[in-house]
């Protein structure tokens, strides 16, 4: 596409109505060519000051007097540099996630993270406010009707009352006229995957802080006494402007502060932006698609230096109490640095060296700071005392049997039966024929084969062996299965072993068996539950994939070194189903705990990249490890037991 020379021109105004500025604004210059109409978002076209310079470059085919979205480019020259201000920021992002044995990569996120331009973007940022824990509003956007313009306030699209025509989107209730929206889009996925997983709202800084003690005192302007007073000034500051200009009245009607924010938009002018909101979609959370969000949030202010786009930023704030839960924030960089007068956590991100030098030096030298350094959320989950010995499973045989009588069947039934000559008959069948294997510490084992093959009966001897039971028909009826003596088993058995979840809620539940809310919080994250809404749900409230999810943290809270699954992700998407599956694998590893699971799904054991695979078939088997051709067992030439020679690192 060619471009034409850089025009030097100067703002008019900013033309937008308040029922739509989010996704369309026109920015009035006056250039060298004449008055231009520059079509953008009226979010940004609202930070322009009348006889502000701007550069303007029309794109060869753009005709001046009627240009659209795609045929200019708007910059800023401000301080020594110029702010791109149009096209507004995107950026596309590759998130691998690789085998936790090698450098294999198991599934690959592409992530275009761009600013909400459009209508359509702002209702997924609806749809995705519902699962923020900090959302106060019960209802979250406003919404009106282009025939009347009336407005209802609702969390999906609404019908007007009048006309009954759909409505159109006008504003989120809890956001300001200087909210920023970055939103994440997922590409290359799945028919049934969420098109928009996240968003980030990136708000100037709170106008006012100070600082709550752990004596109870309140440390003023705590901002002031750390970083330069200007980097914080001056602010978007409206109940301030609303009790200058209309009496003392900090609270008024919909014009007034409409209005008051606009003079706030004027004058507000500091080097640092407040992340205000970070929020993706639950079924991503625990894969590093908020930390993905975050880098993606630093780009996008650093480059456009977003709210304002005038100022460099220095520095990223944020007050969320979220942050004594998740370490996420931590994880991309954020320092904790003081609770505010009112408790809740703030943490600030240097994005300049003397942002860094200034934070450190007061981490250093602070007496409360000094006791934290700038840590603030501390992991519950400790590694677990590994089992200390293999577990032995030696010439391991176990058979059905049943008997069969029609005596007491419907008399039609009788019939049928006898027509193929069934009428007493004892059916025995092996299972599991001279079976030896050794399970080392902290191995990861998948057992697969056919349905009915055995899988499930060799978890349910082993769980029952560790549990104490010995003696046939619930133990090996020819052979031997050795556990060792520390053993702390957690199985899931559909139908014989389950948790028992009761009428609490799913938080009350891991909070029973942890007595440690972080550490409850911890585990529901770690398996793909990280949304408030389903902290506070029962079990049987849960979809059938989240139930099987809070299956797994039920048994991870009880602190097993044993863990025993049937049918791991048997219920779960195939995406899902590996995104479980490799932080489940990966937190056993880091955990010593030892996992035996079978299934029947090629991607989740691809997630796991399990130690050993067992593959059961009707009194035979094979053991496969993770290197290696597979051992055959159940011939002449095969050894009585084999097992690596070596176990996994301690």
């Amino acid at each position: 596409m060619g471009e034409q020379g850089w025009l030097y021109c100067w703002v008019k105004r900013a033309v937008l109505d308040w029922f739509r500025y989010r996704w369309y604004g026109v920015l009035v210059v006056d250039s060298p060519l004449g008055e231009l109409h520059l079509p953008m978002t009226g979010t940004v076209a609202q930070w322009f000051r009348t006889g502000e310079e701007v550069w303007v470059q029309l794109m060869r085919q753009a005709n001046p007097e009627s240009l659209t979205f795609d045929t200019y480019v708007l910059a800023r020259p401000y301080e020594s540099g110029t702010v791109p201000i149009w096209p507004l920021f995107q950026a596309r992002y590759t998130l691998e996630r690789t085998s936790p044995l090698s450098t294999k990569p198991l599934y690959r996120y592409v992530v275009l993270a761009r600013e909400a331009c459009l209508e359509s973007d702002f209702e997924a940022i609806v749809d995705l406010e519902q699962y923020h824990y900090a959302s106060e509003k019960e209802l979250l956007a406003r919404w009106w009707c282009p025939d009347d313009h009336s407005w209802q306030e609702a969390n999906m699209r609404p019908h007007c009352a009048r006309c009954g025509r759909p409505m159109r989107f006008g504003d989120l209730t809890d956001a300001t006229r200087a909210s920023r929206f970055l939103v994440l889009r997922l590409e290359h996925r799945q028919p049934y995957e969420p098109a928009c997983i996240g968003y980030v709202r990136v708000d100037p800084p709170i106008p006012l802080m100070h600082r709550l003690l752990p004596d109870g005192t309140v440390q003023p302007h705590i901002r002031q006494a750390v970083f330069p007073a200007d980097w914080f000034e001056p602010p978007f500051h409206v109940e301030r402007l609303l009790r200058a200009s209309y009496g003392g009245q900090a609270r008024s009607g919909f014009v007034r502060w409409w209005r008051a924010q606009e003079m706030a938009l004027m004058q507000c002018e500091t080097r640092v932006a407040r992340l205000a909101r970070v929020v993706v979609h639950p079924d991503y959370r625990a894969d590093g698609l908020g930390q993905l969000a975050l880098q993606a949030m630093v780009d996008w202010i650093r480059e456009r230096r977003v709210p304002e786009m005038r100022r460099a930023k220095v520095m990223v704030e944020t007050v969320a109490q979220m942050t004594r839960y998740n370490p996420f924030m931590e994880r991309v960089g954020f320092r904790y640095g003081w609770d505010t007068a009112s408790g809740r956590p703030v943490l600030l991100l240097p994005l300049a060296p003397e942002a860094e030098q200034r934070l450190q030096r007061f981490l250093e030298t602070d007496p409360v700071a000094a006791t934290h350094r700038g840590r603030l959320y501390q992991p519950r989950f400790q590694p677990v005392e590994p089992l200390e010995a293999p577990i032995r499973l030696h010439r391991v045989w176990h058979r059905y049997e049943n008997r069969v009588a029609i005596s007491k069947m419907a008399r039609p039934v009788q019939t049928l039966l006898k027509a193929f000559n069934l009428q007493m008959r004892v059916l025995q069948k092996t299972v599991l024929k001279e079976l030896s294997l050794t399970i080392y510490p902290r191995q990861i084992v998948a057992v697969v084969g056919a349905s009915g093959a055995g899988k499930t009966t060799l978890l349910r001897l082993i769980y029952r062996v560790a549990r104490g039971i010995t003696q046939p028909p619930d133990a090996p009826q020819e052979g031997s299965i050795e556990l060792p003596a520390n053993t702390q088993v957690a199985a899931y058995l559909p139908g014989e072993v389950e948790p028992k979840f009761g009428r609490a809620t799913l938080i009350e539940t891991l909070y029973r068996l942890t007595h440690d809310e972080v550490l409850a919080v911890e585990i529901l994250n770690i398996v793909g539950l990280g949304d408030v809404m389903v902290y506070r749900s029962r079990f049987h409230e849960l979809s059938t994939g989240q139930q099987e999810r809070a299956r797994i943290a039920y048994l991870l809270a009880q602190r097993p070194n044993l863990l025993i699954l049937d049918e791991f992700g048997a219920h779960l998407d195939p995406a899902m189903a590996m995104r479980v599956a490799r932080k489940v694998a990966q937190l056993c590893r880091e955990q010593g705990i030892t996992l035996i699971t079978t299934t029947h799904r090629q991607e989740v054991i691809e997630a796991l990249q399990p130690h050993l695979t067992v593959m059961i078939g009707y009194g035979t088997y094979r053991v496969m490890p993770h290197a290696g051709e597979p051992r055959p067992s159940n011939r002449a030439d095969a050894p009585a037991e084999w097992a690596p020679q070596t176990p996994p690192a301690q």
